[in-house]
């Protein structure tokens, strides 16, 4: 769950549930498969630009997304849990992203839980290219950091604490590794996708520095976001669904199979801002074995102007500034 929370919030509102920290997935174990980590792929369902192509042509007026500061919240059993805050800038090529997550409220005095990251990639030949990638989590649970590199043919190398061998899980050979992405860049190469076309088809093969698994898109349709006080958006937007397939690098402990029943896909709801050709999340609906988990963007600055404003806080609520 938190795998799927750190690739669909970061998409749409970012990595981070599960970053340095052991994941329910850590549960289940899946044969070794292989995808290409690249921009999504066309569905037969939606137009798109054909295997291996450039997105296609941003909407007339609209321009790159270059910096961008977006806030979410999480919310879980009726109550927010985390805030989230997610910033990026491009220069020419090359793309960075900071991350930050925070327990919050009532939530925040029972389990304390924070986590940082960041990611840097590079723009080549239509694809973004990871670069490096590093977390750092320290809650309640565990306390755990991880950093990994790139090389010049896609071969990542991890840095991670707890190491492997203290942690209790098989190593990701290294088959399974060359030419993945880090959760980040992932999402990072969706949202950048832009296009009249959502980014909701094609697989992306992740390596976290501990797991490697991948992620299965599929289109929903338009849909609405229904006005609230926990989203600063409310308007179309188009569903789209995440399925999550663990592959390798998960707990010995739980044994080679997963006995339990499969949880539905995460719902993801992504609009594209006026006059900017990116792609974003505005609202996040995830299912685990305890309950399920909602989130809503909460204010967004786009390319240095303000797109939606930051929401108020509520006073039922306890607040924490977070900086990536």
């Amino acid at each position: 769950m938190r795998i799927i929370l750190r690739s669909a919030v970061l998409f749409g509102l970012l990595p981070l549930m599960a970053a340095g920290s052991v994941a329910r997935a850590d549960e289940a174990t899946a044969p070794d498969v292989r995808l290409a980590a690249v921009l999504p792929q066309p569905d037969p369902a939606l137009p798109g630009p054909a295997p291996g192509a450039r997105p296609a042509a941003a909407p007339a007026g609209a321009v790159p997304l270059t910096a961008a500061s977006v806030e979410f919240g999480l919310y879980a059993l009726g109550a927010k849990a985390f805030d989230i805050k997610v910033t990026m800038r491009r220069e020419a090529d090359a793309v960075h992203v900071d991350t930050a997550m925070r327990t919050f409220g009532p939530l925040d005095f029972m389990i304390s839980f924070e986590l940082t990251g960041y990611a840097a990639a590079e723009l080549r030949d239509g694809r973004v290219i990871p670069v490096r990638y590093g977390s750092d989590s320290d809650g309640s649970w565990s306390k755990r950091s991880t950093r990994i590199t790139w090389d010049a043919d896609g071969m990542p190398s991890a840095v991670i604490q707890p190491p492997l061998d203290e942690d209790d899980r098989e190593p990701v050979p290294d088959a399974l590794k060359r030419n993945t992405l880090d959760p980040t860049t992932a999402i990072v190469a969706r949202v950048l996708q832009g296009g009249a076309t959502p980014p909701c088809t094609g697989s992306d093969a992740i390596f976290d520095g501990r797991r490697r698994y991948n992620l299965h898109y599929s289109p929903v349709g338009p849909a609405q976001v229904a006005p609230r006080d926990r989203t600063a958006y409310a308007g179309p937007a188009y569903e789209c669904s995440i399925r999550f397939e663990p592959v390798a690098g998960y707990s010995r402990k739980d044994g080679t199979a997963d006995t339990r029943p499969p949880e539905r896909p995460t719902r993801i709801w992504l609009v594209r801002p006026p006059g900017i050709d990116a792609w974003l999340p505005v609202q996040i609906d995830t299912a685990f074995r305890l309950g399920s988990a909602e989130g809503w963007i909460a204010g967004a600055r786009l390319n240095g102007r303000t797109w939606l404003e930051a929401l108020a806080p509520i006073r039922a609520e306890l607040q924490r500034e977070i900086t990536p």
